[in-house]
């Protein structure tokens, strides 16, 4: 086929491919639930092996964590698909996109509603089962070409929504064998897309003191919730709104009952940065508190968790990709706009690895996270004709992208 053959091929696919997001969107796939993940990875392994020249499954790496009792425990993820076509082509493009949704299986919202003509209300039907639909739908296309110059990798992961700790070490090598990345989280309903974002981290303080009778020994104990309090007000007058830096006291959870003074409080929350060396900055301000703390309290503290995404900072390479992205929708009559944000997403990850990457690429929707969460019909075949002519741009004119990629490097 022809690229207008093509594009008309894409436009076909529109029915069969709400057919296939509605199955997709039934199967509960919460980042835990890891029978639900095993059924979206032989799903997706079905759809993608035809286009592929080799399917990997790789495990996710485990990761510790502390929860709200001061626990620390081991998380396991599901495993991390990967397809690749021609790795000998001179140049490599990274599509990514995840299997998990934020939705656990003992959750209210599992199944996908069709709400007017063109709205899916459903679970993972724009974050982003969807998007993983118009990826697959754009490579099938592009595939009908027979071009030969550019070579891909597809990589699905299944923790992305809790911040990719098992999947982070299998992004960072993709990114550094490609010279593109293409990410499908959702747009906004309006169709703009992600520009830089900021980088985010997770911690879990725990406070821990020493228990006593409340009305017997009451001097005798250590109050972590008194302790952890104090220590919550400072840490989120580390906020620097002019500077972009928030820290977000989440959750807490501390005591036993009212007679009894509580040996442990345990709080989570979150840090989000507009640059990577504010990351750096409040990190060490943090472990300065803390070592303070424990040098003129009672309580003890201890702190868990590290930042997962570094900021993604636009560079002159991921420039001209969003470039190439706005006259590819010039020409598809798709107005492309771009916005900040303080959101993360794998994008973080491969710009940290040093990819240039476009990583709102899926579909329009929006109240994504909540039982609301929906996508517009025909941004399916939409967003793959758009995803299908950058491909098709990166494989006629990549050269440029990768001598401006290598240069920065060389600057760097």
């Amino acid at each position: 086929m022809n690229v207008n053959e093509s594009k008309q091929w894409i436009e076909s696919r529109q029915d069969s491919l709400v057919e296939t997001l509605c199955e997709l969107s039934s199967i509960n796939s919460g980042t835990h639930n890891l029978d639900g993940l095993a059924q979206m990875e032989a799903a997706f392994r079905e759809l993608f092996s035809p286009i592929s020249d080799s399917v990997e499954v790789i495990a996710s790496q485990a990761a510790e964590h502390a929860d709200l009792e001061g626990k620390v425990y081991t998380q396991q993820y599901g495993n991390i698909l990967s397809f690749k076509k021609r790795p000998e082509a001179p140049m490599q493009v990274l599509l990514v996109g995840h299997m998990d949704t934020v939705f656990p299986k003992d959750h209210s919202f599992q199944s996908p509603i069709q709400t007017d003509d063109n709205v899916i209300n459903g679970p993972g039907v724009a974050d982003m089962k969807g998007g993983i639909l118009v990826m697959l739908t754009a490579l099938q296309a592009f595939e009908s070409l027979g071009l030969d110059q550019l070579g891909w990798q597809v990589l699905l992961n299944a923790d992305e929504e809790t911040g990719s700790h098992g999947s982070r070490d299998a992004l960072e090598s993709a990114a550094h064998t490609a010279h593109a990345g293409m990410i499908y989280e959702p747009a906004l309903a309006d169709g703009t897309l992600s520009r830089a974002r900021k980088g985010s981290g997770n911690f879990t303080l725990i406070a821990r003191g020493r228990s006593a009778h409340a009305g017997r020994e009451f001097e005798k104990g250590i109050n972590a919730i008194v302790g952890l309090s104090d220590a919550m007000i400072q840490l989120a007058n580390l906020s620097d709104l002019a500077r972009g830096i928030t820290v977000n006291v989440a959750r807490i959870n501390g005591g036993t009952a009212p007679n009894v003074v509580p040996d442990t409080a345990v709080c989570q929350f979150n840090v989000r940065c507009v640059r990577s060396e504010d990351q750096v900055e409040i990190k060490q301000r943090i472990d300065d508190l803390i070592a303070q703390w424990n040098q003129t309290t009672d309580v003890e503290f201890e702190l868990h968790g590290m930042f997962t995404r570094a900021p993604k900072e636009v560079s002159p390479s991921h420039e001209l990709l969003m470039e190439w992205l706005r006259n590819c929708g010039e020409e598809l009559n798709i107005r492309i706009a771009y916005k900040d944000t303080g959101g993360c997403c794998d994008g973080n990850n491969l710009a940290d690895a040093g990819l240039p990457n476009i990583d709102t690429l899926g579909v329009l929707g929006g109240h994504i996270h909540t039982d609301q969460e929906f996508m517009l019909m025909d941004s399916l075949a939409e967003r793959a004709k758009l995803s299908f002519s950058l491909l098709h741009k990166l494989a006629t004119d990549g050269e440029q992208l990768i001598a401006l990629k290598e240069a920065g490097h060389a600057n760097s």
